[in-house]
């Protein structure tokens, strides 16, 4: 487990939403860092997957970079909004935070606060 995925895992156990565990995690080294997604708020898209893509933006990266973000978690997961990831079960919530932030960090999108 990655540092920036353990850190999602335990901001979300901790109290924080989706979006804003995955924020905070990735934000650390962030310097366009601004506020973070409200879950669901791009068409039912999961807040992991929302705050994972705004940090992409904000790094600098590109629409191909969030399309490959997509895609990565796609395969892990099959779905990217809320209602289709949860379905039945509510708690898997904490495998999409800790997942979209380890995408984030093996696409290279931050870097460690050493």
């Amino acid at each position: 487990m990655t540092d920036f995925e353990s850190k999602a895992r335990n901001n979300h156990r901790s109290g924080m939403n989706c979006a804003m565990a995955v924020y905070d995690s990735l934000s650390a080294n962030n310097p366009n860092k601004t506020n973070p997604p409200k879950p669901r708020e791009n068409g039912g898209m999961c807040g992991a997957v929302l705050a994972a893509e705004q940090t992409i933006r904000e790094m600098g990266g590109s629409d191909a970079d969030v399309a490959e973000f997509e895609k990565r978690f796609i395969e892990k997961h099959k779905y990217l909004k809320c209602g289709e990831l949860r379905g039945f079960f509510s708690g898997k919530c904490n495998d999409y935070v800790g997942s979209a932030a380890a995408i984030v960090e093996e696409m290279g999108f931050t870097t460690k606060n050493d």
